[in-house]
Parts: structure tokens; C-alpha cells; sequence
């Protein structure tokens, strides 16, 4: 098949398995410029499917950092929330959304970490209420990933860029299934163990979750009344999406105040244009209370202080080292690809998903927050115990593979 034979088929896929598009849905893309193709696909799948509308929210990287190179130093701490408020009207009004995350990881190079901060702190105080739609499973939603030659650049640098796009696309195809003889059987069957498994850790009723190895030692207490989620989730609206593609992982809701120890990055995390690599923090009663880091610490540490529950916890997600995604070893600089090879958790909001419905999410100990950034500290030499409320321990994972199945 040819990339576009290919592009088709993904899109396809991410309108019906990804987000379980309903007839009479409005649907809202967002994506970068070099996406034109691809979005193409999807919004002919998206109106056969009985879409009314569906409209696409272009980004252009030239304009991002033309904003640096150019802008007055203010125009870092405006973003357009009046776009938002169409946004969250869109929601209000029944529409999905389909995030098509293609990078740049190498957009920003030598733009100081702080105004680049600024930029994200204003951008993720403007969509505030935008994004608790998708935090709480309101609408369906998918987010998939779309290679960019910026980040194809990042992957695979040794390679002419036409190769190198080529090889990651290949990538990509491989960790969505895509290329499968019957992709949407293939996602039928991995969805199965994703759910068995879903299952028997929610059956445990864990208290915590002890994470040693790979230079970590990390002690995650979870939320009263948590929820483990995994491959599906069902929105408000009845739809049943795949929020990620791809997905391998199952994930619940820390406690904001019963996080200690050490936590060890095993990836860099790729954000708004930087990278954040060789990453410790330390924890002490669920706040993240020192944080190092070879590469992009002022950035991280900005990134943190913008609100109370910055610094806590409001994800941790368990993935087996053997994943699709983990098989390739290459490190993806791209979080959608990342945090499924690897343990992670993320630092900011947690999902409403993850806690028991009729629980107030405040006193279970769900965190609030206007960022979520995951961090990956999985390791082919952790081993993961889960610690009942009685202090009887169960061994979830072993060498970074699950042991519990």
C-alpha cells in the first residue's frame, strides 16, 4: 500500500475505533499544517460516518515562532481564549474532538526556557474549561500521533529526511496496528487484554503502589474510590473512545498528598519544543519538593509553579516493557509514543475517569489542575508492588514486565 493508501486506512480507523464518532456528531480537529492529507481522510470518514460538520484548527510552527522572533515580549502571556469559548460551545453542542498531535520538537531551539514557560502557562490558563471536557470524559476525544519532518529530524538524525520520515511513519503504522491484515479485529483483541487486565487490578482494592528499579523508589498512595482505565473509556455522551493511539496502558488516580520517594525519568519529555531529559525528582507528601535535570530544568520548573496542583500528581499509568511500542527501542520524543513504553505518571490534573462516579473528587484525593505533563520512569529492571490497605503487598509487575495476568 502507499503512504496515502496508509493515511486512509489510519484515519478510518482513529474515526471509528479511536473515537466511536456518532451520526449527527460535529467533529473538531486539531492539527498541524503538514496534516492537510491525512485530516482530508478523516473528515471524508467523519461525513460518511453522518457528520454535519466538520472543522479542522490548523497550526502553523512558522507563525509559533515568529511569535518569539518578532512579538513584543507581552504577546507571550496572551493566548486566544475566545477560541476556547468556541471550543467549549462546540462541546456544549454535542461535537467530538480529534487531536492530531504532530511535533516540532526542534521549533523552539534557542528560545530561553522562560518565555517559552510563558507561553504555556498563558496557553493552558486560556483553555482551562476546554480541557476539563476531555479531563472528564464529556465528550469523545482521541488524540493520535502524525509525523512531522521536524520530528522525524529529532528521531532518526542520522537519516536523509525523506528516509527518515519514512522510517518513522513506519513506526507509527506498526504501534496503531494499521498495518494489520484486519485492523479493526487486531484492535478488538489487544482492547480485550487491556480490559482483562483493568479489571483484575480494580478487583484488588490497592491502597498503593511501590515502584523500585531504574533508579527509582517511589511509593504512589491511590485515590479513595479510584478507578483503573484502560483501551476504551465510556464519555457522558454513551460514546465508548480510545482515547490514545496507540495504547498500552492501564491508569488510575494518585493520592495528591501520598506520593514519596525518588522518581528517575527513563525518557525525555518532549514539550513545546524542548526537551527535558535526565530528569529526578523527589517527593514528600505528594509534592514534587526537588527537581534536577540535565537539560530543560528551568523550563520544567516553570512549567510547575504555574498553579497549587502543578507539582502533585494526577496520573500513574503502568505499561509492560514488552509493549509495541517499547519493542522498537527508539526514544520517540513524543509522549503520545512514549508513555507507552514505559511506566509513567503525570504531573497536574487527574481524570474524572479515574474515580468513582458520585465521589467527590476533592476529597478522594484527585488532584486539579490547568497542566498535565506525563513523565516516564519505567525500566526493564522495576518491579512494581501494589500495597493492599491491610499492608499485604502483590506483585503487579516484575523486570518490567506484568506478572498479575
Amino acid at each position: 500500500m502507499t503512504l496515502d493508501d496508509l493515511l486512509a486506512r489510519f484515519a478510518a480507523l482513529c474515526v471509528t475505533a479511536g473515537l466511536d464518532l456518532r451520526e449527527g456528531q460535529e467533529l473538531i480537529v486539531s492539527a498541524p499544517i503538514e496534516a492537510q492529507p491525512f485530516v482530508g481522510h478523516v473528515a471524508e470518514t467523519a461525513y460518511r460516518a453522518g457528520a454535519p460538520l466538520v472543522t479542522c484548527l490548523y497550526e502553523d510552527p512558522a507563525l509559533i515562532r515568529a511569535r518569539f522572533d518578532h512579538g513584543v515580549d507581552e504577546a507571550l502571556d496572551r493566548a486566544a481564549g475566545w477560541l476556547s469559548d468556541g471550543v467549549v460551545k462546540a462541546y456544549e453542542g454535542g461535537a467530538a474532538r480529534l487531536y492530531v498531535y504532530g511535533p516540532y520538537p526542534d521549533l523552539l531551539t534557542g528560545v530561553a526556557p522562560e518565555r517559552i514557560g510563558r507561553m504555556h502557562a498563558a496557553m493552558a490558563a486560556a483553555s482551562a474549561a476546554e480541557g476539563a471536557f476531555t479531563a472528564d470524559l464529556r465528550v469523545n476525544w482521541c488524540a493520535v500521533p502524525f509525523v512531522t519532518q521536524s520530528w522525524a529530524r529529532i528521531v532518526y538524525p542520522a537519516l536523509p529526511i525523506a528516509e527518515a520520515t519514512d522510517k518513522l511513519w513506519d513506526d507509527v503504522f506498526d504501534v496503531v496496528r494499521v498495518k494489520s491484515a484486519d485492523p479493526v479485529a487486531a484492535w478488538r483483541d489487544h482492547l480485550a487484554v487491556l480490559e482483562a487486565r483493568r479489571q483484575r487490578l480494580q478487583a484488588l482494592g490497592l491502597s498503593a503502589l511501590h515502584f523500585v528499579g531504574g533508579g527509582t523508589d517511589l511509593m504512589v498512595g491511590l485515590a479513595e474510590g479510584h478507578q483503573w482505565v484502560g483501551g476504551r473509556s465510556r464519555a457522558a455522551n454513551g460514546a465508548v473512545p480510545v482515547c490514545n493511539f496507540p495504547t498500552e496502558e492501564v491508569f488510575t488516580c494518585p493520592h495528591r498528598d501520598r506520593v514519596d520517594g525518588r522518581l528517575a525519568a527513563s525518557r525525555p519529555i518532549a514539550l513545546g519544543g524542548i526537551v527535558i531529559d535526565g530528569l529526578v525528582v523527589t517527593f514528600r507528601n505528594g509534592i514534587a519538593e526537588t527537581i534536577e535535570a540535565r537539560e530543560g530544568q528551568e523550563m520544567l520548573e516553570g512549567l510547575l509553579s504555574g498553579d497549587a496542583g502543578a507539582r502533585r500528581l494526577g496520573e500513574v499509568g503502568l505499561v509492560p516493557c514488552n509493549s509495541p511500542v517499547a519493542r522498537k527501542d527508539v526514544l520517540f520524543y513524543n509522549t503520545l509514543l512514549d508513555e507507552n513504553a514505559a511506566n509513567h505518571i503525570a504531573f497536574g490534573q487527574s481524570y474524572s475517569a479515574c474515580i468513582e462516579a458520585g465521589r467527590d473528587r476533592e476529597a478522594a484525593g484527585a488532584n486539579a489542575s490547568a497542566l498535565h505533563i506525563d513523565c516516564m520512569f519505567g525500566h526493564d529492571a522495576m518491579d512494581v508492588d501494589g500495597v493492599l490497605k491491610s499492608g499485604e503487598r502483590r506483585a503487579i509487575m516484575r523486570a518490567g514486565d506484568f506478572v498479575l495476568d
